[in-house]
């Protein structure tokens, strides 16, 4: 089976984590620093607690779907790894191993 959907569902869960931190971090950015007339009637400090605990909040929602997407795309590697160390088995061949640098 090549998991074509829950490939596409893992790299889409990162991506979509990315711009959940991005996008909040903008909004935190926005929020805390802005000028604008309707936000003046808010401390400075509040905006600007505000804006952490938004950007915080965006980090850890973003970084796990990051994390949760990026593990599943692992699990989905060594999947195929062992069906090809299971087919090198069951051929009696030696599996071929990539190794990073020389031995």
């Amino acid at each position: 089976m090549s998991y074509r959907f829950t490939r596409v569902w893992c790299q889409a869960s990162v991506v979509v984590g990315t711009g959940v931190i991005v996008v909040t971090l903008l909004f935190a950015t926005w929020l805390g620093f802005s000028g604008e007339p309707e936000l003046e009637r808010f401390a400075s400090a509040a905006r600007i607690l505000t804006g952490l605990i938004l950007s915080l909040a965006g980090l850890v929602i973003g970084g796990t779907m990051i994390v949760a997407g990026q593990l599943v795309s692992v699990l989905l590697d060594q999947r195929e790894l062992l069906v090809e160390i299971h087919q090198a088995l069951a051929t009696g061949a030696n599996p071929t191993m990539e190794v990073a640098g020389p031995p």
